[in-house]
């Protein structure tokens, strides 16, 4: 799951292409996100998985990302990029942010959904 997580998160991260995101989201990565089984990946699935996914990151359960908790997923400039005020922490409203302004980029015809 861990390495799901660190995919979905690098992926819609490392990308502001939404095309890349969506193809990442596809690589063995839908099952385990498509809730429902539709095999499409809802904007709440996508939400629900990547909220999910914050918990799991956050080891020290404080409510924030510090960069040694994400330095397997993240490059020190998606940390900075994703810490939108600067603190040095990634909150859950940040990373949860930039995830899903990513997502609505890979929604290419604005469906609410990745197929």
């Amino acid at each position: 799951m861990k390495s799901i997580i660190a995919t979905m998160v690098s992926a819609l991260l490392v990308c502001t292409g939404a095309a890349m995101a969506q193809e990442a989201m596809y690589k063995g990565q839908q099952d385990h996100i498509d809730a429902d089984k539709s095999g499409e990946v809802s904007r709440q699935e996508y939400q629900a998985f990547m909220t999910n996914a914050f918990g799991k990151l956050d080891a020290d359960k404080n409510g924030s990302l510090s960069q040694a908790e994400t330095a397997n997923i993240l490059t020190a400039d998606q940390f900075a990029a994703t810490d939108a005020n600067g603190d040095g922490r990634v909150s859950k409203d940040e990373l949860m942010n930039r995830v899903m302004q990513d997502f609505s980029a890979a929604d290419k015809n604005g469906d609410g959904s990745l197929q």
